[in-house]
């Protein structure tokens, strides 16, 4: 989606000034049905109406239009990075239970095998305490030996009865250890649940906030892209174009500033990198298919957290859909290679540290309301701009995946 020039649209907005009662009820009629009154701040479409055929107050109608289009997207928008944040958080509280839950686990299987072993020497060294006791112990053959009529036999158990006695010693001294570390097992398997327990509710209730402020951004992307329907159609009207178009227009706008993003973001790190090489920084490097962000600024893969709640996490589909934009042949293939080293396809890849997210996985996120206030779980919202970012800096998906290769971002 390639950026419009300024002139043109001044042009357009020029054309307005001599624009008849008639045709502006041709359009307006060919347009959504106008609302009866807007929100507060918002242009009606009696106002609308009224500017035409005025280039000044068109022109304020158009600033009011791209104003109020800028507000519904950074609250939209927003509500959708609030989301994404909770979404993040759950899945770090879900990660740490996992991990409690599984140190847990451990920790008692340990305590159960120590267990086992305490239990089996204490049983020998009862067997061997009961033999000693029933021989009357070394200290009576000691005596019998001075008495007996054959001292060569009884030396042979006097020997014997020393080895047990040192055997029953080394099986009690392992029964006292394997108790101690029953106990000290025991009392770890116990804190570890305790721990675990914690983290359940705490991963309980950052579900409860994820899905809650899921449900917020929902509402307000819902109320936001009703709004904006109208406000393109406005625009449209007063400028003698398409809501199609300005809305293309201010996706070609926001894939420069994304650009610029990204680029300066590079920046950043290969400085970072030159002024401290030992300390490993990386250069932004993704992966392949299922890795993370290749922006600048590394964090965990793209892949790494289950999707938010509304999100629609479907790699074929989304490469489908694309299909469907670019073609199915080389510009295609460049594509899938692109946004396979850049978040494998998915609809919430994020790179938590960068900031960038999505398919195209775009610096911030929020730069794709251009293209549909559901940016955050849409992945065709994604998809359109994503391919019109690449259109607008690199003209075709090689160029862009070529630059990718050679910068290790684009």
């Amino acid at each position: 989606m390639r950026a419009h020039d300024r002139s043109g649209r001044d042009r357009r907005a020029s054309r307005l000034a001599v624009a008849t009662g008639a045709s502006l009820a041709l359009v307006l009629t060919t347009l959504v049905a106008p609302s009866a009154a807007s929100a507060a701040g918002y242009p009606t479409w009696a106002q609308v109406e009224a500017a035409k055929g005025n280039a000044a107050a068109t022109q304020a109608q158009v600033d009011l239009i791209d104003a109020s289009l800028d507000s519904l997207e950074k609250a939209a928008s927003d509500r959708s990075d609030e989301a994404v944040l909770a979404d993040q958080a759950d899945a770090a509280a879900q990660s740490d239970l996992a991990a409690a839950s599984q140190r847990a686990d451990e920790l008692s299987a340990d305590a159960e095998r120590a267990r086992a072993t305490a239990d089996t020497a204490e049983r020998e060294a009862g067997q061997l305490a009961g033999s000693l006791f029933r021989t009357g112990g070394t200290q009576t053959l000691g005596t019998d030996l001075f008495t007996s009529p054959d001292p060569g036999a009884a030396l042979y158990q006097l020997g014997s009865l020393t080895q047990l006695g040192d055997r029953w010693q080394t099986v009690l001294a392992d029964a006292t250890t394997a108790s101690n570390t029953v106990s000290s097992l025991s009392e770890q398997a116990t804190t570890a649940a305790d721990r675990r327990d914690s983290l359940a509710r705490d991963a309980r209730a950052a579900a409860d906030q994820a899905a809650a402020a899921q449900a917020t951004a929902d509402a307000e992307v819902a109320s936001a892209t009703q709004r904006s329907t109208d406000l393109y159609a406005q625009l449209a009207a007063l400028k003698d174009s398409t809501a199609e178009l300005e809305q293309q227009y201010r996706a070609g706008v926001a894939a420069q500033q994304a650009y610029a993003a990204q680029e300066a973001a590079a920046k950043a790190q290969a400085a970072a990198a030159a002024r401290a090489p030992s300390r490993g920084g990386s250069s932004g490097g993704g992966g392949s298919s299922g890795g993370g962000a290749t922006v600048p600024g590394t964090g965990r893969p793209g892949g790494a957290t289950p999707p938010p709640t509304g999100a629609v996490n479907d790699p074929a589909g989304a490469k489908a859909y694309a299909a469907t934009k670019v073609g199915s042949g080389a510009e295609y293939t460049c594509l899938v290679q692109l946004w396979n080293k850049e978040s494998g396809w998915r609809t919430n890849a994020t790179n938590p540290s960068g900031g960038a997210y999505g398919i195209p996985q775009a610096l911030p996120g929020n730069k794709m309301a251009s293209s549909g206030l559901d940016w955050q779980t849409n992945y065709r919202t994604q998809v359109d701009w994503g391919i019109g970012y690449i259109q607008g800096r690199y003209g075709t998906m090689c160029a862009a995946w070529a630059h990718s290769v050679a910068n290790n971002w684009y």
